[in-house]
C-alpha cells in the first residue's frame, strides 16, 4: 500500500486546483489559447451561465481545430519569443462550444483520488472538473494526482472558491484578457 493511502484515503477536495480556470461556450479560440499559454495549463472546463460544466477544452482540441501534425507539435511547446510570438493572424471565429469535448467527465469533491486516477487512465484524460450541485468548484489534473502520490498535497484548499471565468460575451465573467494580452482578474489593474 502506498504511503499516501495509509493516512486515510484522499478525496478530490483534498487535491483539487482552485480556483478553477474556466471559459464560457462563447469564448473565442484565440482567448482560450491565450489563457492556456499565460496560465501554463493544458485545458479548462467550459461552463454555462449557471456555472454548470458543459464541456472541456484542451490543447488537443485547439490543435485539432487548427489541423495538421506540425501545428500539434507547435502547441506542445510554449513560444516565449521569436517571430511566432503574437503573430498577427485572422480570428478563426471558432468558439469553445464549437470545439470542446462534450460531455465532460465530472467528479464530486468526495471522489477518492484512486478513482480519479483510474478514470484518467481509462478515459485518457488530463483533468476532471469537480462539481458540487452541478456547479464547478475545482479541477483535478494529472499533476494534482501525481503530487498526491508523492505526498505533496495542497496545504490550504478552500473548497468554495469561485472559478475564474474568461470569455467574450460573458458579462458576469470575473476574468479578462487585459490590453496587454495577459489574463487577469476583473477589476484588477
Amino acid at each position: 500500500m502506498n504511503r499516501w493511502m495509509q493516512k486515510g484515503e484522499l478525496r478530490a477536495a483534498d487535491i483539487m486546483s482552485i480556483p478553477a480556470i474556466a471559459c464560457r461556450p462563447e469564448t473565442f479560440f484565440e482567448e482560450m489559447a491565450e489563457v492556456l499559454a499565460d496560465r501554463e495549463i493544458s485545458g479548462m472546463p467550459v461552463v454555462n451561465g449557471d456555472g454548470e460544466v458543459v464541456g472541456v477544452i484542451s490543447e488537443r482540441d485547439l490543435a485539432h481545430e487548427l489541423g495538421g501534425p506540425l501545428m500539434r507539435l507547435v502547441l506542445r511547446r510554449p513560444v516565449r519569443s521569436g517571430p511566432y510570438l503574437r503573430a498577427s493572424s485572422p480570428r478563426s471565429g471558432s468558439r469553445a462550444q464549437d470545439i470542446m469535448s462534450a460531455p465532460a467527465v465530472l467528479a464530486h469533491p468526495d471522489t477518492p483520488v484512486r478513482t480519479l486516477a483510474e478514470i484518467m487512465v481509462k478515459e485518457q484524460l488530463n483533468r476532471i472538473p469537480i462539481v458540487r450541485a452541478n456547479r464547478l468548484i475545482g479541477v483535478v489534473t494529472r499533476g494534482d494526482v501525481l503530487a498526491a502520490v508523492a505526498g505533496l498535497v495542497h496545504e490550504n484548499v478552500k473548497a468554495e472558491q469561485p472559478p475564474l471565468i474568461i470569455g467574450s460575451g460573458s458579462r458576469d465573467a470575473n476574468f479578462d484578457i487585459g490590453s496587454d494580452g495577459r489574463t487577469k482578474a476583473r477589476g484588477s489593474s
